[in-house]
């Protein structure tokens, strides 16, 4: 959970992952590392400055609906499909393409340079690394930070001058959400135990993963591969997805461009003249699912369910951390089987 109040006392005047209360010196400009709900406060009434943020978070915060709105929209209970929580945002979000260092004008007289890096957390989620007047800091939002991940930044054109000691950050904005003293498993590790446990099952078992927000996808990818099946997602699920795959507006060329890594085996790529389709479908009638709870998913209601169940580690004692998510998720389906992930599937929303 963001405790972060968005100030960057290097740079007073712009604000990161926090948009309201700005008191006597509002922003100039604003930045969004990711759209997981506690890093979004403030922006439901959002009306300026600029917020400058990945491509794939623009694409997914202008598709973010409330789960009550949705639910009640999919049982016929509401008419009004379009109930996006931050539409209005749409002329205000502004995209910065990753490892690109990109100038921003404040005011006339003021411009800094933004540099946007992965932050190996989920779909869109970057660190920002903002230079001007002889100042430098990194603002990491939320971060996984594995030893490839930690390597890939050090070797990062982009950063080399800090890595190798030719420059020094005036200071780093670190994501502090797991300071204990306990290993937790890189996702590598946690992947590889999830398929030896799934894989003891019938071959006919159907799972449903339980993962209630977004940063799961590389789990949706793992499992697709090794059981050889799609994924049942809902259709609000799928077309956030599919917002990540953006169609060449020219039609001399069929190609698309794919905003995160994963999109084409989610939602397919276009290969030639053929579409080839992506692991996730609206086809119940497949081994597994992540649609979500409430949703009227015939598979969920008359069959026997292996729920993958997130937490995100053993603790000392046997207890468990576990990560409930947005929007619900742990006891309420335990009645069903439950395989836990022995600490996986929540390292990856870390």
């Amino acid at each position: 959970m963001s405790t972060f109040n968005g100030i960057i006392h290097e740079f007073p005047d712009i604000r990161v992952d926090f948009f309201r209360g700005f008191g006597d010196r509002p922003p100039l400009a604003c930045f969004l590392s990711h759209v997981h709900s506690d890093h979004l406060t403030g922006l439901d009434t959002f009306r300026s400055p600029f917020i400058y943020c990945s491509a794939a978070t623009r694409e997914v915060l202008l598709r973010l609906e409330k789960y009550p709105c949705r639910l009640n929209y999919a049982k016929g209970i509401l008419e009004d499909p379009w109930m996006q929580t931050y539409k209005h945002l749409a002329k205000i979000l502004k995209p910065i393409p990753l490892d690109t260092p990109t100038k921003v004008e404040l005011d006339p007289s003021q411009t800094i340079q933004v540099t946007l890096l992965d932050a190996n957390h989920c779909p869109g989620a970057v660190m920002f690394l903002i230079e001007g007047n002889g100042k430098a800091v990194l603002y990491t939002g939320d971060i996984r930070s594995e030893p490839w991940w930690v390597n890939s930044i050090s070797r990062s054109p982009i950063m080399v001058e800090y890595s190798t000691g030719l420059k020094t950050l005036d200071r780093i904005y670190l994501d502090t959400s797991i300071v204990d003293n306990f290993p937790l498993q890189t996702k590598a590790e946690g992947l590889r135990e999830l398929l030896k446990k799934v894989a003891r099952y019938p071959n006919d078992t159907i799972f449903h993963i339980q993962a209630w927000t977004y940063g799961y996808e590389e789990v949706w990818v793992a499992l697709a591969k090794a059981l050889d099946s799609k994924i049942h997602v809902d259709k609000y699920k799928m077309d956030i997805y599919k917002s990540l795959a953006i169609k060449s507006s020219d039609k001399r060329f069929a190609a698309q461009t794919h905003l995160t890594k994963e999109a084409p085996y989610l939602v397919g790529f276009t290969c030639g003249n053929n579409q080839r389709e992506g692991c996730l479908t609206l086809d119940e009638d497949v081994r597994i699912h992540s649609c979500e709870k409430g949703m009227s998913c015939k598979m969920m209601e008359t069959k026997p369910i292996v729920l993958i169940q997130p937490i995100i580690a053993h603790l000392r004692g046997g207890r468990d951390m576990v990560e409930v998510g947005i929007g619900g998720g742990g006891d309420d389906l335990t009645p069903k089987p439950t395989l836990e992930g022995e600490g996986i599937l929540a390292l990856l929303e870390l």
